[in-house]
């Protein structure tokens, strides 16, 4: 008897162990593996909890944007529940939570970090093979903005909104001097980087006793989607990854950018603005006669163009009207290679999440129109990214609409004027962390340099490239 029992217990085990093998076996199939490569026919079922970590819900409106969103989602995915942390942190706190394993399953992300949680860190999870599985169209995302998430050939990260670079002007100055509204110049394709310096220097009095006294433009030039178009814009090719090299001085298309926008500050028609007003460059530039003398220039009663993004067009356009001016906004005038600064910020999925399905398909409903509805949709939102909502209304607030009111309305269409010509506003966004913050050091003091005289275009130049490719070379050497 127990001899037999002995058996029946022995063959029970083998049977189960089988049997938990088998369920195993079956199950691996709705795994995914670490490089988010999916099995032929695989269809994402997304169900289960995931957790949202969205580190600067600063405002009402950022935590509505968010809450909306997930709304949406879990509409279309009841079986998905989505615990939103909504927190106002620093980076570092997040950067912490990624290197030890802590961070939720989807994560907000700037458009400065994916290069190097995606390449360097390989914190994030590919995203592209969920991409037709999950029936996304990525040809209906303005291409700038699916290219910022991409590295290395894959989709890391999913942005929440298109922004590029547009310039506020004051048509009260451009009336004065008795110039072409610029819309009516872009409208005839002939807003360019020629006319504007041409304006600028019609705008620009430094006569302290002149009723118009005014300056042609106030731009960010150390500011990287300000000066990234400027190394492009002739034809330039600044960075090389397939070399680990960049090109500001070998270059001669780069050169000739930088030299242009060192020219036009020296010309005294534009006030040059630092990132960092602390940096050596920025407080050199002040001493000099034009920059001292502009530094007194109210920005929208004595500025006649100022570069800006839509998170500031409202409070901005405000500004003007509490003033009485009469204002608008204007595409930034095309360079002989058209080129615009172009950023955003959005939404990661950490690698090492256990419900893939899920997160992947939370993150990629940003790039739907009913993701982008919900999450733009309301105060605090943005420019969708999706092409087909560019001319909707729901996104053009507060103002009036040009096209509507062609009197008072604003021009709106600056904000998603000429996307093919949109590039990486980030110099960490095509680089590593190390080459980058190395770029951005020469590039803050290079236009200041030249002005104040203590060092020239190309002396700094040379010295940033030398700089940045000795240490890529001893990042990858060996």
């Amino acid at each position: 008897m127990k001899k037999n029992m002995k058996g029946f217990i022995r063959v029970s085990v083998c049977f189960a162990l089988a049997l938990m093998l088998s369920f195993a076996i079956a199950g691996c199939k709705t795994y995914v593996p670490q490089n988010g490569e999916l099995p032929d026919g695989y269809q994402p079922n997304p169900t289960g909890k995931i957790k949202l970590q969205y580190y600067i819900a600063n405002t009402d409106a950022d935590k509505r944007s968010v809450n909306d969103w997930v709304a949406s989602f879990t509409r279309k995915y009841p079986e998905v529940q989505v615990d939103a942390e909504l927190s106002a942190v620093g980076k570092d706190v997040i950067a912490n939570q990624i290197a030890s394993k802590t961070i939720g399953d989807v994560f907000f992300l700037w458009e400065t970090d994916v290069y190097n949680y995606a390449a360097v860190q390989k914190a994030l999870m590919p995203l592209d093979s969920f991409v037709a599985a999950l029936d996304i169209d990525l040809s209906d995302i303005f291409s700038a903005i699916k290219d910022m998430g991409t590295v290395e050939g894959r989709l890391y990260m999913v942005m929440r909104d298109y922004n590029h670079i547009v310039l506020f002007y004051n048509r009260d100055l451009i009336k004065s001097a008795q110039l072409t509204d610029p819309i009516e110049l872009e409208k005839n394709n002939t807003w360019d980087w020629d006319t504007f310096k041409e304006y600028c220097t019609a705008l620009t009095t430094m006569d302290e006793e002149s009723d118009r006294k005014s300056v042609g433009c106030q731009l960010r030039l150390g500011y990287a989607p300000v000066y990234i178009p400027f190394l492009e814009g002739w034809g330039g090719h600044w960075y090389d990854k397939e070399d680990k090299k960049v090109n500001f001085i070998s270059d001669e298309n780069v050169l000739k950018g930088v030299t242009e926008m060192v020219d036009f500050v020296q010309a005294n028609v534009c006030k040059f603005i630092p990132v960092d007003t602390a940096g050596v460059g920025a407080q050199s530039i002040k001493d000099t006669p034009s920059q001292s003398s502009f530094s007194n220039y109210n920005a929208t009663t004595q500025i006649a163009f100022r570069d800006t993004e839509f998170p500031s067009f409202a409070s901005g356009g405000k500004d003007y009207e509490t003033k009485g001016i009469d204002w608008d906004v204007i595409s930034m005038p095309h360079f002989p290679t058209p080129k615009v600064g172009t950023g955003a910020t959005g939404f990661a999925v950490f690698n090492g999440t256990r419900n893939k399905d899920a997160a992947a398909a939370l993150c990629l409903s940003l790039y739907t129109v009913d993701g982008q509805k919900a999450y733009n949709g309301q105060e605090g939102g943005s420019v969708p990214n999706v092409r087909t909502l560019a001319d909707s209304d729901f996104w053009r607030v507060p103002f009036d609409d040009n096209t509507k009111d062609p009197e008072n309305g604003k021009n709106y269409f600056a904000f998603i004027s000429y996307p093919d010509a949109d590039t990486y506003g980030q110099v960490e966004c095509v680089i590593p962390p190390e080459i980058a913050s190395i770029v951005k050091k020469y590039m803050q003091n290079v236009v200041p340099n030249a002005v104040n005289g203590s060092k020239a275009v190309d002396v700094t130049l040379r010295e940033l490239e030398e700089e940045a490719n000795q240490k890529w070379e001893s990042i990858y050497e060996g």
